[in-house]
């Protein structure tokens, strides 16, 4: 049967292995750079969420839907991942990944998030985020035009950016716009508006380690503070000048961050 979820390897297979998941609607190909980078110590196995690709021969062969139920994702993910490997997600990706490290614990050594919060959504007893008129509104967008709406995102992952226009059209490049699956996109942000994960972030048993932007419009650093001192294994770090792609802004930062934090909590 056919993968659901699209990988790429880089680095030596004898090494620490690190599983990479890619944000919403965007491919791995935005990663690229970044898990290169990290392959040079690690062996790095980049992935997409379901339905996302630049391969429009990989979408066209794949007769498989895109599953955004969190569980069959879970599941589907801890297929592709290498054993005993560290998680490291972005966005969604990390959200998802947050969840698979809490709920199977035994499947994953370590959890890095960039650019993750608990809820992207603002709650009742949750401030942070983004208001769900806002989110309803976007999800309108992307689903009457999904090629607007994703360039949308775009817009708002860079704002605040130092050169938001040069950041912009990096990302315009990793874009899937001719291998848009509707599905995937609609899928992935009933996923994003539904989860909650404070209490995954509150029962995390394994080396947990945060980053984010401090310029980051769609997740906001301050949301940790209601997290900061809920597990002894986390580890929270602002990069004050970086938006919501903290690891093209900032790779040499993010890698040294990253790097240590393994190092430090491997036997």
């Amino acid at each position: 049967m056919r993968a659901r979820i699209e990988t790429e390897a880089f680095g030596d297979p004898t090494h620490q292995a690190i599983f990479m998941v890619s944000g919403w609607a965007m491919s791995k190909e935005v990663m690229h750079a970044f898990a290169q980078r990290l392959s040079q110590r690690f062996y790095v196995v980049l992935a997409n969420l379901p339905g996302i690709s630049l391969d429009e021969q990989w979408i066209s062969r794949s007769r498989i839907g895109p599953n955004y139920d969190i569980d069959a994702l879970t599941e589907q993910l801890i297929d592709v991942a290498p054993k005993e490997s560290w998680w490291i997600g972005w966005s969604l990706g990390g959200m998802v990944s947050t969840y698979v490290a809490a709920r199977r614990s035994s499947c994953v050594r370590g959890l890095i998030t960039l650019s993750a919060s608990p809820s992207f959504i603002r709650r009742d007893d949750y401030s942070f985020g983004m208001s769900v008129a806002d989110f309803d509104a976007f999800s309108a967008l992307v689903e009457s035009a999904p090629e607007q709406g994703v360039k949308h995102l775009v817009a708002l992952q860079v704002k605040g950016a130092e050169d938001e226009n040069a950041l912009a059209n990096q990302l315009q490049s990793f874009l899937p716009i001719k291998t848009l699956n509707h599905a995937a996109l609609i899928g992935g942000l009933r996923l994003l508006k539904s989860l909650d994960l404070r209490r995954e972030w509150s029962i995390l048993d394994l080396p947990n380690l945060h980053l984010l932007g401090g310029k980051d419009t769609l997740v906001f650093a301050q949301a940790l503070e209601q997290q900061v001192n809920v597990n002894p294994l986390q580890k929270c770090v602002v990069l004050p000048n970086c938006t919501h792609l903290p690891f093209l802004e900032n790779q040499d930062e993010c890698v040294l961050y990253i790097e240590r934090f393994i190092y430090s909590n491997t036997l």
